[in-house]
């Protein structure tokens, strides 16, 4: 996924509250920077970015949730036990604010895809719960499926859980990938320490050993088998031959079953599905242009894609789409297909690539 921002550029860094997170950044890069001070601004003005808000909401509420399990799993030891009761209140999250650069360029370009999603499931993809026993003529999955139909029942349970309303301050799953949760939960234990550490000035040691103790019973618990993503994976993987059907893709995202048809994409692009709505959702336009051209889509299918994401890409303007069909009309299938070859190779390798050409000046 991508670690740069899509909102903003080097550019525009005097726009933002950018003192406060470069005050002690510097192993941080600017751009990560620059979202860092985007999407944790600290000026007593709510987010009023639809993205924004979206992302504050995922990294805030799985940072609860998280805090609660670990002071649960505290609550044992009694000095810990009474430390913690004098410590009430949200410790994490505020303190994640406060000091944003806890966060690396990987959690936050998560967070912002999953918060992303979240805005095209709320806007187009409640139908997803609405439709599910709409078997009859639609070749999708859905809960009355007798083969499939548990698969598809996951999907929408999962899909509603972040669908649900609340705030930053509201415990969310932490369904996240186990190379994130651990970040998180390392990242919220170490704030919960910090915050605990007067009252343990001859015992340090001993608070460290169990907050890990917490930690890694967390983390030993934990199932990214629930993330909404990797349900959608499971249930295309479920359908076998089946999801090979290119008429599906405009099945599903026709009936606005957005999640399923970007692992029916990813299936038939050979990408990984995480990575395929990163760069429908927040990558260059262009980039959905070379999908949907290896995809096979036509002008007007181009066309529907791009009016379907506009929940998570305002800037999709008439005009916007006007101008991006006729570039279409010039993208050819090798062209893309070269592209997407590269994006099948490991991201570590891609990113060392763009790191020394980057450094070559290329």
């Amino acid at each position: 996924m991508s670690a740069t921002s899509t909102l903003t550029g080097t550019g525009m860094a005097g726009s933002w509250p950018m003192a406060r997170v470069m005050a002690g950044a510097s192993a941080v890069p600017v751009g990560h920077a620059i979202d860092l001070a985007f999407f944790l601004s600290e000026e007593g003005v709510a987010p009023h970015d639809a993205l924004v808000a979206e992302t504050r909401r995922h990294l805030g509420g799985c940072a609860q949730a998280i805090e609660m399990a670990l002071r649960l799993s505290l609550a044992h030891p009694p000095e810990i036990a009474a430390a913690l009761d004098h410590a009430s209140g949200a410790i994490a999250w505020p303190m994640i604010r406060a000091r944003p650069t806890l966060l690396s360029p990987a959690l936050l370009g998560h967070m912002k895809m999953r918060a992303a999603l979240t805005l095209m499931l709320r806007q187009h993809g409640q139908a997803d719960v609405e439709q599910a026993t709409e078997a009859a003529g639609s070749r999708l999955p859905a809960t009355d499926d007798p083969v499939l139909g548990d698969a598809a029942a996951a999907l929408a349970i999962a899909e509603g859980r972040w669908l649900m309303p609340g705030g930053e301050d509201q415990p969310m799953r932490p369904d996240l990938p186990a190379e994130h949760v651990a970040e998180l939960v390392w990242t919220v234990a170490a704030c919960l320490a910090l915050r605990l550490e007067p009252a343990f000035p001859h015992a340090r040691d001993r608070l460290y050993a169990a907050i890990e103790r917490a930690g890694w019973a967390l983390l030993a618990d934990h199932d990214e088998s629930a993330s909404p993503i990797v349900l959608a994976q499971q249930l295309v993987r479920r359908m076998g031959e089946a999801a090979d059907d290119a008429a599906l893709l405009g099945m599903a995202l026709d009936r606005r079953r957005f999640l399923l048809f970007a692992a029916l994409a990813a299936r038939h692009l050979r990408l990984e599905c995480a990575q395929l709505i990163d760069m429908l959702l927040l990558g260059p336009v262009a980039e959905v242009g070379l999908l949907c051209r290896a995809l096979g889509g036509s002008d007007a299918d181009y066309r529907y894609m791009l009016l379907a994401l506009r929940p998570a890409r305002p800037s999709l303007s008439d005009a916007a789409v006007l101008a991006e069909a006729e570039r279409y009309g010039t993208l050819g299938e090798a062209e893309a297909d070269a592209v997407l070859g590269t994006l099948r190779t490991p991201e570590p390798f891609r990113a060392k690539i763009g790191h020394l050409r980057a450094l070559a000046g290329a």
